[in-house]
């Protein structure tokens, strides 16, 4: 992790046990898209299973998401979602409760495809979602 650029640490409420990844300008439902392990997806927008509203109700805290630029993965946690996201111009990437239009965001370095990991920890019940950013392929 040492070599990425922290771009973005926040926490958000895991509303439905999901916290969305996203192109702002592009943002949709993933449930109208693919499914794997862990993640819904379309091409813009990449939901993120995670612990439940009710855990996180009863803990006290909300799921920390950290968002990087670079290409080492080493301590991010068990990758859910390794593929493209597409981005609008102007390029930023929204981080988002579910039902929630207001999110933090950061820029990209470019529009249309970007190669993005996920990584979730622990593996099932996610409290943190690290999400790196990689413009080496």
């Amino acid at each position: 992790m040492s070599g990425n650029e922290l771009l973005l640490d926040t926490t958000v409420f895991p509303e439905y046990g999901r916290v969305e990844i996203s192109d702002v300008a592009g943002r949709d439902s993933p449930d109208s898209g693919g499914r794997v392990a862990g993640v819904a997806y379309t091409e813009r927008t990449v939901a993120v299973f995670t612990m439940s509203a009710d855990q996180a109700m009863d803990t006290g805290h909300d799921v920390s998401v950290r968002v990087f630029r670079g290409t080492e993965s080493r301590g991010l946690g068990t990758v859910v979602f390794d593929g493209p996201v597409s981005f609008s111009d102007p390029p930023r990437l929204g981080v988002y409760q579910l039902l929630d239009d207001e999110g933090d965001e950061v820029p990209i370095d470019r529009v249309g495809p970007v190669r993005v990991q996920i990584f979730v920890n622990p593996p099932t019940e996610a409290e943190e979602v690290n999400v790196l950013i990689r413009y080496d392929v």
